[in-house]
């Protein structure tokens, strides 16, 4: 089985495991985790505003922030305005990043409501013209980022990524689903498949990639030359190590418990180095559900550290949950604890958790 890497350009993109950009996720911290436990190619800002980019608001150009180390590395813009894309798209390039990648692929209101994102495959017109804009405007690779289709009465990802390929796009990454599907049901890579056919450029196929044997499904099912995952390394930032070493041949890397801990710990010391600490809370919390979500007596930690208001309480229950979890034998790697959850372990437990006593 050999490894999986595209080109984008003159950009080697390998392995073929992508970092899915993702509203208030894919920040530099996320981004800076995720590519230090290895197997990722690729890390993609989540998305920013061109509007707000090219007007010089701080919030966007915190967003756009890039790491030292973090290549190769893609910023996401959405808009609508040709002019206010190109802009944004020259001073992404001009932050460092390696592509310009453009969204068609948000189905949230407050970009749709724009006509922006996913809105765009109703308007393949203006769609071009957004593509011929930002392509004349940088050096660098433009990619795209879309949806299936509007609903499943136009699914026309094929036609507008033929555009993209014609007006300079050098890859196109397409979530399975349409735009009004939100996230509701399956993704479908079959019709994934249907992009690949149309355009000579790479495609990856996004959408419900949760596991190794996902990925190879969604692979073999779409036929695109590389995954890009989002969802599923928030339950599990090993995921696309995992997949990669599944594609070089090697057993797929399974962290243990303990690295799991720290793991958190040092995403939350990353999480600390980019906000206020009265952001740090709310934000701690927030990753502390992603990380836990599945794993025995999670909910447990979730309500415990949910009321918190002080940063060194809720690093102290994540140490005591882990500590925990090692009494219950339960230092197997968490891909199978994650299976075994529900077989083994009833979601209303009636044991508490306590600091103290470290008893459930």
């Amino acid at each position: 089985m050999r490894p999986l890497a595209f080109d984008v350009e003159h950009l080697r993109i390998a392995p073929a495991c992508v970092l899915a950009p993702m509203e208030g996720i894919t920040d530099r911290p996320f981004r800076t985790l995720v590519r230090g436990l290895g197997g990722c190619g690729l890390t993609v800002t989540e998305f920013v505003s061109s509007e707000a980019l090219s007007r010089n608001v701080a919030k966007a150009w915190n967003m756009a922030a890039l790491g030292a180390d973090e290549h190769p590395v893609s910023i996401q813009i959405y808009g609508r305005d040709p002019i206010r894309m190109a802009e944004a798209a020259r001073m992404s390039a001009d932050l460092g990043a390696d592509i310009i990648d453009l969204n068609l692929g948000c189905p949230s209101k407050t970009v749709t409501g724009g006509c922006a994102g996913s809105a765009l495959l109703r308007e393949p017109s203006l769609a071009q013209q957004l593509f011929r804009s930002v392509r004349q405007a940088i050096t660098i690779p433009m990619t795209v980022k879309m949806r299936l289709g509007w609903d499943w009465d136009c699914i026309n990802s094929p036609e507008v990524a033929h555009i993209a390929e014609q007006e300079g796009a050098a890859m196109i990454a397409v979530h399975g689903r349409t735009r009004n599907d939100m996230y509701r049901g399956q993704a479908n890579w079959r019709v994934v498949g249907a992009v690949k056919k149309a355009v000579k450029v790479p495609v990856l196929v996004n959408g419900d990639i949760l596991t190794v044997d996902d990925a190879v499904r969604a692979l073999d099912e779409s036929g695109a030359d590389g995954v890009m995952v989002g969802r599923g390394t928030l339950r599990d930032p090993w995921i696309l190590r995992a997949i990669a070493d599944h594609f070089a041949g090697l057993p797929a890397f399974e962290p243990g418990l303990d690295e799991r801990r720290d793991v958190l710990l040092r995403y939350f010391d990353l999480i600390r180095t980019d906000l206020s600490d009265r952001a740090v809370i709310g934000k701690l919390k927030k990753v502390t559900g992603y990380f836990t979500r599945g794993l025995p007596f999670g909910a447990r930690l979730r309500e415990l550290i949910f009321p918190a208001q002080d940063i060194t309480a809720i690093y102290e229950a994540v140490r005591i949950y882990f500590e925990l979890l090692a009494t219950h034998d339960l230092r197997d790697g968490f891909r199978r604890v994650f299976a075994d959850t529900e077989q083994k372990y009833s979601p209303n437990d009636s044991r508490s958790f306590d600091r103290e006593g470290e008893q459930l």
